[in-house]
């Protein structure tokens, strides 16, 4: 069975265990610690610590040519022993969009191939996560076998290979903001829900539509300054996940099946897995009420998204080309009333199947 590693940020506590650490990759006759934040290099423990604390911040990344970036060290719970060292960049240059990507690890010589790799990368995507990282990038060499399997068991999907010096890299992206119909990510607020699916295809439409019936929250959410319920107890979600759209719809009905909003999720794709639709979320939203008003949120969101190269210039042009295309065909009275005919619609078929 696998044993529990926990993170945690290098002190001066765990001087012994650092240096100890180092010194085994050194025996081992290997010239770089990946993700050690430049470990392997012949400077003091001290002045290593203190620049990954400069790391931590931008301000003084930048003057030693860095980027943002936190170091954490993997203790496996049960010893208390230093198993790996793992850096997550915040932001990618160039160099790190192209090669390197937004994480870098490396497991002790003595404790490689029993499964740590794996469980230390998923713990850093928490991290990453919760530092507001969408997509995260991975590269390894294409001969690194391991090291992609690694990448694959935390959702790497491999983008392209690309060449530099002579070495094939292969570039991973894994997904955080992947959403699923039946709310399992969407909130910790959602305390007891019921759930179902149908797959749709007829002259109308063709893909999935779920129901998300919320039976019990710990606090209700209340949007914008109308103060507009969106979620409370015996709440209803429907959702739409049309096939070959880059987008899906959550028609947000209240106890009394009536309609609050439509909150159109502009997606990089849309999928299911194990009969739960999914959509691969890309930051910006198109909201739209039943009186007609259309609101665009989260541009900023996609923004710095941009800007920090966790995604890539077609897909941010795609997410407000499908914003312009959902606003497009909801200009007239008539495009609002097919939306609801067709919301209630399948509700009504939902809620009796």
């Amino acid at each position: 069975m696998q044993e529990e590693l926990e993170l945690i940020f290098p002190t001066e506590e765990y001087k012994k265990e650092i240096i100890d650490f180092k010194e085994e990759f050194k025996k081992n006759n290997e010239t770089i610690i990946h993700g050690g934040a430049g470990l392997e290099k012949d400077i003091s423990f001290e002045e290593w610590l203190k620049n990954v604390r400069e790391d931590l911040e931008e301000e003084t990344s930048r003057k030693r040519n860095r980027v943002p970036s936190a170091v954490y060290l993997a203790f496996r719970k049960s010893d208390r022993r230093l198993i790996g060292i793992v850096q997550i960049r915040y932001k990618l240059n160039e160099h790190l969009f192209n090669y390197t990507g937004h994480i870098g690890d490396s497991i002790r010589p003595s404790e490689r191939n029993k499964g740590y790799s794996t469980t230390m990368i998923g713990l850093a995507l928490e991290k990453a996560k919760e530092q507001g990282i969408g997509n995260v990038l991975m590269t390894c060499k294409n001969y690194n076998v391991a090291s992609a399997r690694t990448i694959i068991k935390n959702g790497g999907v491999m983008e392209n290979e690309v060449e530099k010096d002579g070495i094939i890299y292969q570039r991973y992206w894994i997904t955080l903001k992947k959403s699923y119909a039946d709310g399992r990510n969407k909130s910790n607020d959602i305390l007891e829900s019921t759930f179902k699916n149908l797959r749709i295809d007829n002259n109308e439409f063709k893909g999935n539509i779920s129901l998300l019936k919320i039976n019990k929250v710990r606090k209700e959410w209340k949007v914008d300054v109308e103060s507009r319920c969106v979620l409370a107890k015996d709440y209803m979600w429907l959702r739409i996940y049309p096939d070959g759209e880059n987008y899906c719809i959550t028609a947000i009905f209240d106890d009394k099946d009536n309609i609050i909003e439509w909150y159109f999720d502009i997606s990089r794709s849309l999928g299911i897995e194990d009969g739960v639709p999914y959509q691969d979320d890309l930051y910006l939203d198109v909201v739209v009420v039943p009186d007609g008003r259309i609101h665009i949120l989260d541009e900023d969101e996609l923004e710095e998204a941009y800007n920090k190269r966790e995604i890539s210039k077609d897909e941010y042009d795609m997410a407000f080309s499908v914003a312009n295309m959902i606003i497009n065909g909801l200009e007239s009275r008539e495009d609002i009333e097919r939306l609801i005919k067709f919301s209630e619609n399948y509700l009504t078929i939902l809620k009796n199947s």
